[in-house]
């Protein structure tokens, strides 16, 4: 909920700062410059501030402890939850969907470029999962998909680290080259984020190690 300062101001620096989180502009795990952001954006700190504190809302930005804001680094039980939601909701979208609805919500995605940055494969992400959403027509599945892709969003461009590997998961995603699109879609997205909750349940296991090593 935008403040009453000024509506225009605040939903310009709130867009804006949204724009700057999709585009990667943040370190996760370091103190946001407000007055940066404000000189970035044209503003004064106030509007930032509040564009701030919608974000912490959204779960996006959390208050660091010395002041101020910064993007979470999520703990590995957390993204694992989030991961475990995020699918749950993927296949609930799907289940409403008949085959030609399926085909037509991955064509309006975009190809995955060659050699694309770690942000932009994040963002196909973004953009596949949202696209299957939207096409259920329930805005309210569309919200909520997108607000998650949007907390995963991080966590993703950290993924990517491994470009050869995203670049083919989402490539198969996308593809539509199969005879049974909705089961074949249902089993990619299913291997799409059980390799990623595994990834995340090495790193448990290898910090208890650590911790009983100690």
């Amino acid at each position: 909920m935008m403040s009453a300062m000024d509506p225009p101001l605040q939903e310009r620096v709130y867009l804006g700062l949204k724009a700057d989180y999709l585009a990667g502009h943040f370190v996760p795990g370091k103190r946001i410059d407000i007055q940066d952001l404000a000189n970035r954006h044209r503003s004064s700190k106030t509007p930032v501030r509040e564009a701030a504190f919608i974000f912490v809302g959204e779960g996006l930005f959390m208050h660091h402890t010395d002041g101020g804001f910064l993007v979470p680094i999520p703990e590995p039980l957390e993204l694992i939850e989030l991961l475990r939601w995020h699918m749950q909701l993927i296949m609930a979208c799907m289940s409403g969907l008949r085959e030609p609805a399926l085909r037509r919500a991955l064509q309006q995605c975009s190809t995955v470029a060659k050699d694309a940055s770690a942000v932009d494969l994040a963002s196909q992400a973004m953009e596949i999962f949202t696209s299957l959403a939207d096409a259920t027509g329930n805005n309210q599945a569309s919200v909520h998909v997108r607000r998650l892709n949007e907390r995963l969003h991080y966590s993703r461009i950290a993924d990517a680290g491994e470009p050869t590997t995203a670049e083919r998961e989402l490539s198969a995603l996308t593809s539509p080259r199969v005879a049974d699109l909705r089961k074949a879609l249902r089993r990619r997205i299913e291997a799409y984020h059980v390799r990623k909750i595994c990834r995340q349940e090495e790193i448990i296991q290898f910090s208890k190690g650590d911790a009983v090593t100690q």
